[in-house]
């Protein structure tokens, strides 16, 4: 039971934290719950947009007896990350992107630019040059071709284009699925403002999610009643082939019944002692700001992820800030790469087998 119970809370909490992460009309009086889910559900048809994007992470209380690992882990502390780009999903078998950015830590700025395209990556980094010796790489791209690189290694598979249509359908079914298990008060309204996005001046109504101790137990006690729909048990069936292709549906079925005829007040209080084992829930938190327009759409995210983490005699906070921008939503986004040659890219294979790598 103990493995079915890990299982299911990973599972669980994947769907309620990782579903954040992506105005009622004159004509509607919506509550905001229903505002919630409307953007909500809007935003997984959301498929082509341009972007902004920064995030900060910040490590600080670091209680560790083992000093290597403390050391190691101080060295992600105060990273700062900032990135532009455009996705096209219009075909979401095939989604390309173009990101440009970069990173900074303890004093020092890393550039990155990279495409994403139907069977390639290229990845411009400057950097890149002096770690590996290649001054081609100075004004240079990385050329990754997937089927050479990846799936033609063992343990890598290319997915067949069904099972990426199929994978697809399921983040809808997912977000269906989230929005039964979100409360009223989960969602606070601030109220109407206006946000610049592009340049542009945006009307919208912004809502914060907030999500700790007791909305955590309020997913936890309401397993039962989604490990009881059809749909959520053919998701999860869905998910366990992924990883597991010689998995039955009746093998999956039977793990629900099990779950759903043990669970009761006590398996939460179980499950909730668990989490305490590695997170101090009390410090611990995740918020979200949503700036909704209008059309119901999700034009601004603010997010706040605060994980104190408590393990046996070591212990430290990791705190993750960030604010991503989107406009273009859904319009024509055009993905214009170069012409990737032998003058301004070098390919992955050719790193791989050179002396030192």
């Amino acid at each position: 039971m103990k493995i079915n119970r890990r299982w299911l809370i990973g599972v669980l909490l994947i769907i309620a934290l990782a579903a954040f992460v992506g105005c009622s009309n004159n004509d509607e009086e919506l509550s905001d719950r229903e505002v919630f889910e409307k953007a909500f559900m809007q935003n997984l048809e959301r498929h082509s947009f341009e972007f902004s994007a920064e995030m900060g992470l910040i490590m600080e209380d670091l209680n560790m007896p083992n000093q290597a690992l403390g050391a190691y882990m101080g060295a992600f502390n105060n990273i700062a990350m900032n990135f532009d780009g455009k996705i096209d999903g219009e075909d979401p078998v095939h989604p390309e992107a173009y990101f440009t950015g970069q990173i900074n830590s303890a004093g020092l700025g890393v550039a990155l630019e990279m495409y994403i395209l139907d069977e390639q990556i290229a990845i411009k980094a400057p950097m890149m040059a002096q770690i590996l010796g290649d001054q081609r790489l100075a004004d240079g791209y990385i050329l990754m071709d997937l089927e050479e690189d990846f799936y033609n290694q063992e343990g890598y598979e290319e997915m067949d284009p069904e099972d990426r249509e199929a994978l697809y359908g399921m983040f809808q079914q997912f977000g269906e699925i989230y929005m039964e298990i979100v409360e009223e008060e989960f969602i606070t309204n601030n109220g109407d403002t206006e946000v610049t996005i592009d340049g542009q001046d945006v009307d919208v109504t912004e809502y914060e999610i907030y999500m700790g101790r007791e909305e955590i137990r309020t997913v936890l006690e309401s397993i039962p009643e989604l490990v009881e729909d059809e749909s959520f048990r053919e998701l999860v069936y869905d998910a366990l082939r992924i990883s597991n292709t010689e998995i039955t549906q009746q093998e999956a079925e039977e793990k629900m019944d099990t779950i759903q005829q043990d669970y009761d007040q006590q398996t939460v209080d179980e499950l909730m002692a668990e989490l305490e084992e590695t997170l101090d829930l009390d410090q611990s938190s995740f918020t979200m700001t949503l700036f909704i327009d209008q059309d119901y759409r999700i034009v601004k995210e603010n997010y706040d992820v605060l994980l104190v983490v408590q393990q046996e005699q070591q212990s430290f906070s990791m705190q993750i800030l960030g604010t991503m921008e989107y406009w273009n939503i859904n319009g024509d986004i055009d993905i214009d790469a170069p012409e990737f040659t032998d003058q301004n890219s070098v390919p992955m294979q050719d790193l791989m087998f050179a002396p030192g790598f």
